[in-house]
């Protein structure tokens, strides 16, 4: 004869472990898939700073979309800059750009940089996209 009482017991941590299991799984894939963008946007941004470097020591003019506002939803403002490009000394973060149309300086910061364009006689203008 089975007792009805630990069969109801068995039922009730077979649920909370089932529901601990489900948590347990459901947070681990969320910190995977933070690790994992973490990793991609430093890759990127790894790519596009040496991008930048590059443009800065061949004293080329550069084509840069940033995204002016810092939202990232689908209606965030783009500005295209084109200009000459410096780093900052103390803040490799920070960017100076020399506007080419009207020669004014403009800081802006690397983190929303979303493209670079190299333009010069001597190169084959790829250009690498930040997402």
């Amino acid at each position: 004869m089975v007792d009805n009482n630990d069969f109801s017991t068995n039922q009730n941590d077979s649920n909370s472990n089932r529901l601990a299991k489900f948590i347990s799984q459901s947070s681990q894939k969320l910190f995977s898939t933070f690790i994992d963008d973490s990793y991609k946007k430093s890759e990127l941004k790894r790519t596009i700073f040496k991008k930048i470097n590059q443009a800065i020591a061949q004293k080329s003019t550069v084509v840069i979309q940033y995204q002016v506002s810092s939202d990232e939803q689908s209606f965030a403002k783009y500005e295209t800059l084109v200009g000459r490009i410096y780093q900052h000394p103390n803040n490799p973060d920070a960017l100076m750009i020399k506007q080419q149309k009207n020669n004014q300086v403009k800081m802006i910061s690397a983190d929303y940089i979303k493209k670079v364009s190299i333009i010069s006689p001597n190169y084959n203008r790829p250009s690498y996209k930040n997402k």
